[in-house]
């Protein structure tokens, strides 16, 4: 493949790319033995037709279809070699020929990422590490989440539900304007206090015995995660059942070979590392906003418009899930999303800018993330969430590579202030963040 690059204006490039004759010609033929199978003509047999009949019914379907597939694969292997980082759409040229026996050659033009005018002093940010000791009451309380995860029920009879009670009940539900049922469900389990179901029902089950019967009503908010609730006024129906004590386990011996074959002191170790870890990444998050503060600081390009747009858009997504897991979701109005757009672009223009200037600093530091290493992520990535290896591969490989080098090029910037806080003793890190 020869690819030839043109400098244009304002970030723009423009690309001459030639498929070598060879792939071409594969490809052709590829179609036509497709066609060939799946064609009926009269007088010939499937996989029979001669090809220079075939080019005379087919010609224009083989071209459009050898130019799908080769032309966006070629593309993208393209940029992968020359390593560009794109913005937005490609522009293909529109004349584009396919011949037999000859090279496919095809332009398009790109916008890119510009490079910026960043000064050497990025090499000379000092970041100082911020330690956070691990306490007893940092275990302590790791060990009662621990303890609460694998608490038992005991049936009670001779008293009113209270907080932490799992409590089995039958509820109904209906709409108050409307008068028409939503829901009814028998032998519901809900724990008081704990939020995971409706909070309406936990707060009226609080004082109710077994066997008891109550009404209520609730008003929901107009983004409650279930449409059916969502800005209505519901009616309440419910019956308790049962109502279910939770014991806590003893935190000892036992509890901790119950855990995993583990002493307790052993399984305070544990979680003791497991909460280090938390507070390293913590502080090094911290390390990572106040490098990235620095470096926009540093940069007084405005990004392109795009990248601004598709920080905002990440933004929105991320918004999206937030809710979703506090069974909430976004006002997606038109007047909501355009004041979202607004409050968001100020801190859509800062990630802009720090991509910018991480791209800049991997760039001059010859920063490079190998195939292998996005290859790896793709396959977590499909492999977490269930999907296919090649979708996820068309579809996040590019976000993938940004990622990673933004990665690596953090790691280079911070690993000699690593070094040299350690060399620190406790107490001097006075520029910690």
């Amino acid at each position: 493949m020869n690819i030839e690059i043109k400098e244009l204006e304002n970030n723009q490039k423009a690309l001459t790319i030639e498929i070598p004759e060879e792939i071409v010609m594969e490809k052709i033929d590829n179609v036509y033995r497709q066609i060939n199978a799946s064609t009926k003509l009269k007088g010939f047999r499937p996989g029979k037709i001669p090809r220079n009949l075939l080019r005379t019914y087919y010609w224009e379907k083989v071209k459009t279809q050898t130019i799908n597939d080769l032309v966006p694969d070629y593309f993208q292997k393209a940029i992968d070699e020359k390593k560009l980082q794109i913005l937005g759409q490609p522009e293909f040229g529109k004349e584009l020929e396919v011949k037999e026996k000859a090279p496919l050659s095809f332009k398009v033009i790109i916008n890119t990422w510009p490079r910026i005018d960043l000064p050497e002093d990025y090499k000379k940010i000092e970041v100082a590490e911020e330690k956070a000791e691990v306490t007893e009451e940092h275990i302590q309380k790791a060990l009662q989440e621990l303890q609460n995860q694998h608490a038992k029920y005991q049936v009670v009879t001779d008293r009113p539900i209270k907080e932490s009670d799992q409590v089995i009940l039958n509820y109904k539900s209906s709409d108050i304007e409307s008068g028409t049922s939503i829901e009814e469900i028998k032998d519901a389990i809900i724990e008081v206090g704990s939020d995971k179901f409706l909070p309406a029902l936990s707060r009226n089950l609080i004082g109710m015995n077994k066997g008891e019967e109550k009404e209520f009503e609730e008003t929901f908010p107009e983004d409650f995660a279930n449409e059916k609730l969502a800005g209505k006024k519901i009616g309440f129906k419910i019956l308790v059942n049962e109502i279910k004590e939770k014991i806590l386990p003893d935190i000892d011996e036992d509890f901790a070979k119950d855990l995993g074959d583990y002493t307790l002191p052993k399984l305070k170790e544990e979680i003791a590392g497991n909460i280090k870890k938390q507070f390293d990444e913590q502080s090094r998050n911290k390390m990572k906003n106040y490098l990235t503060d620095k470096l926009v600081d540093m940069t007084s390009i405005d990004p392109p418009e795009i990248m601004i747009k598709n920080e905002i858009e990440a933004m929105i997504h991320d918004i999206k899930i937030g809710l979703g897991n506090q069974g909430k979701k976004l006002n997606e109005s038109e007047a909501n999303i355009k004041k979202l757009n607004t409050d968001l672009r100020e801190g859509a223009i800062k990630k802009a800018k720090t991509s910018l200037a991480l791209y800049e600093i991997a760039c001059r530091e010859g920063i490079e993330v190998a195939e292998e290493e996005i290859e790896n992520q793709v396959k977590q990535v499909a492999m977490m969430y269930r999907q296919d290896v090649e979708q996820i591969r068309k579809s996040l490989k590019g976000e993938m590579e940004k990622s990673l080098r933004e990665q690596k090029t953090v790691d280079f910037l911070l690993k000699p202030k690593e070094q040299s806080s350690d060399k620190a003793e406790s107490g001097q890190n006075k520029n910690a963040v």
